[in-house]
């Protein structure tokens, strides 16, 4: 499905409303978030964009219901159960830590922007696949500079509705990484479209609990700079198939639709940016434990974040590049086996957090020559309720910083109006722009 960016594209904003709970909610001391929710990389805000084409019946009477008015609404009720997001974040001294406030009752509620684009329609964007970095921002309530250290309360959630002369609009949803991962934010997501649509409460109550994990660590990366630019590209199903065929009779074992794309994906990136092969690469997973762990068990309905970054797997460059793609995939899969212990999970948890000033330091100085793969497939980001529009078509994120990001590899659902990949994956990536097209020739050759 080709698609073009129009050559004028007009977004009219109104005045951004605090949506309030629609009910009181409990009166709080404040509420402290984990230690793994108080780690310096998350204090950033991920944004993703849930697209919705038009819709595709219209009501017997004619009169198509409103969506920002739906959402609004819906929201409102949504905070009922998500309370905290209603607050505000703040800083604690001597710790640095963050906490959720209820200070001002004026200040209670979350920010929500209504705007309309006026001179195109979904479809002339192709609802968001493909590279979104020149538009996606424009859907995006970012008012705010980056988070300052010494900065006062801020919002942890913020939302934007756009619509489409077509019909179609989209959602989106600015959170602190702090407050959720992405099945929090999935379960978020789900339970506001459940609400919109009707419900009384969503099928999972949320559950806060933030005191049942403490402190871990995170790897670092090399240097790169250069202009960047995210794009979405999408696996067919037989690409796939081929590839796990190929591995899995070189190793003799099974391999999974992970362990294949990302080390395809690894390699495929390290040859796009013409590394040394000489140099070392660095391959990281974050993978999520909500159901691996007994003590400390998270109940249903718990949405911070609960996941734990593999230790780095450091090989040549050479060996990437040069060597059987299988022995990356070997590599992947005990790393995960190891990962996925309670053991490795709870040594994670007991491992005392680097200070916020080290981390952010190091953060700066390294940047790009690490991949970090995380899988968003099974976080429930497509199992929202339809609540009058037929469902989503596409989720695409957007980079936490505005300004992209490429040590981040997303695995997605695909599009879903692209019958050509219903079963394949979606792969979103950040590069610098020479490397995008090289780092395409290496998918696209999955397709041969």
């Amino acid at each position: 499905m080709a698609g073009h960016e129009p050559t004028s594209f007009c977004v009219v904003r109104k005045e951004p409303l605090l949506v309030k709970p629609s009910e009181p909610i409990p009166c709080h001391d404040d509420l402290s978030l984990s230690t793994i929710d108080n780690r310096y990389i998350l204090e950033n805000f991920t944004h993703t964009l849930y697209v919705y084409r038009p819709i595709a019946i219209a009501p017997p009477n004619g009169n198509c219901p409103d969506p920002v008015s739906v959402l609004r609404q819906g929201l409102a009720r949504t905070l009922v159960f998500y309370y905290p997001l209603a607050g505000k974040i703040m800083r604690y001294d001597p710790d640095r830590s963050l906490r959720i406030t209820f200070n001002t009752e004026e200040d209670i509620g979350v920010p929500f922007l209504e705007a309309a684009v006026l001179n195109c329609d979904l479809r002339s964007l192709n609802y968001m696949d493909g590279e979104i970095s020149s538009v996606a921002k424009e859907f995006i309530f970012y008012n705010q500079p980056p988070i300052n250290k010494d900065q006062g309360p801020y919002h942890p959630l913020r939302l934007q509705v756009t619509v489409f002369p077509c019909g179609g609009f989209i959602v989106g949803m600015s959170i602190l990484h702090s407050v959720v991962d992405v099945f929090g934010a999935a379960q978020l997501f789900k339970a506001l479209t459940e609400l919109a649509g009707g419900k009384v409460e969503p099928s999972v109550i949320p559950v806060w609990k933030r005191k049942r994990l403490i402190s871990i660590n995170l790897p670092n990366s090399q240097q790169l700079s250069s202009e960047l630019i995210n794009v979405c590209v999408n696996i067919s199903s037989d690409g796939i198939k081929r590839l796990k065929l190929e591995l899995a009779t070189e190793m003799g074992d099974n391999v999974t639709t992970f362990e294949a794309l990302s080390s395809y994906i690894w390699r495929s990136r390290f040859k796009a940016l013409e590394f040394n092969p000489d140099d070392k690469t660095v391959f990281i997973m974050m993978m999520g434990f909500r159901d691996r762990l007994d003590h400390p068990k998270l109940p249903k309905g718990y949405y911070g974040n609960s996941f734990v970054v593999s230790s780095p797997i450091v090989v040549i460059g050479r060996d990437l590049v040069e060597g059987p793609l299988s022995n990356m995939v070997k590599l992947i899969k005990e790393t995960k086996n190891i990962c996925s212990q309670p053991e490795f999970i709870r040594r994670s948890l007991s491992l005392s957090e680097r200070t916020r000033s080290e981390s952010r330091r190091q953060l700066l100085k390294n940047r790009g020559g690490r991949m970090l793969v995380t899988d968003w497939r099974g976080a429930g980001v497509r199992e929202e309720e339809d609540f009058g529009w037929g469902g989503c078509v596409n989720i695409v994120p957007v980079p936490h910083n505005m300004t992209n990001n490429n040590d981040v590899c997303i695995l997605l659902p695909p599009l879903r109006l692209d019958n050509s990949i219903e079963d394949g994956v979606k792969v979103y990536i950040g590069l610098p722009k020479v490397a995008m097209d090289k780092f395409k020739q290496e998918i696209h050759a999955l397709h041969k």
